[in-house]
């Protein structure tokens, strides 16, 4: 019996990985690049959920004496709560779909260039956070979220989902760069992990972005 259920759950796992794969090897579809969107605003959450601690807790004090903490109370737990476990799932869901890419592709980098990543249109909504947008008000949580879908299309569109700046925390870097593939010459950006160089990569591919270790392959 038991030897039947580790079987069960072998299977489960391999049928969830493949299916995981066949999600990744696709065009990056709109309901996992939207969870791959809200992962890229994980702070933007946290912040909201510091702006929900009530006023007892900040007059109380969250730390009296080193090693006595008491877990802040929040005026909307609920939401608080919500907003920073989706995000933060989705924030890990972002890294495990980066480390399962596979890098069937082989490139000829020749030249590339460091370019900052696009934070303007990722910036707004930090901006707004601190504009009176709290959870006590749901008219301005809603508004909130509008626009926030309303950027998801333009981001989506724009082939930029992967294009997260947490990333840079993370040590990832984007390049624009010239590459060789297919013998055909293209400009491309590249998000990498390690410094590009001139040289041979495998890379995967995510919305015509490609993705790469920034380790040199042997083909």
């Amino acid at each position: 019996m038991f030897g039947l259920r580790r079987t069960t759950g072998q299977n489960i796992a391999q049928l969830v990985q493949r299916k995981f794969e066949r999600i990744l090897n696709m065009k990056f579809r709109i309901f996992p690049a939207f969870l791959v969107f809200l992962g890229s605003y994980f702070p933007l959450a946290l912040i909201l959920a510091s702006q929900d601690i009530s006023q007892k807790t900040w007059a109380g004090g969250i730390c009296q004496k080193w090693g006595e903490c008491n877990f802040p109370t929040f005026e909307h737990p609920w939401l608080s709560g919500l907003g920073v476990l989706v995000t933060g799932l989705c924030l890990i869901l972002t890294f495990n779909v980066i480390s399962r890419i596979r890098h069937k592709y082989t490139i000829n980098v020749s030249e590339s260039k460091s370019i900052p990543s696009e934070l303007i249109s990722y910036s707004f909504p930090y901006i707004v956070s601190f504009m009176g947008v709290d959870y006590g008000s749901l008219g301005r949580i809603a508004g909130l979220a509008a626009f926030l879908v309303w950027l998801f299309l333009i981001t989506y569109k724009a082939s930029q989902i992967i294009m997260n700046p947490i990333l840079l925390i993370f040590g990832w870097n984007l390049y624009e760069a010239k590459i060789m593939i297919n013998k055909h010459e293209r400009i491309v950006k590249i998000l990498s992990k390690n410094i590009l160089i001139p040289g041979i990569y495998c890379c995967g591919d995510i919305q015509g972005n490609y993705i790469t270790n920034g380790e040199s392959c042997n083909v």
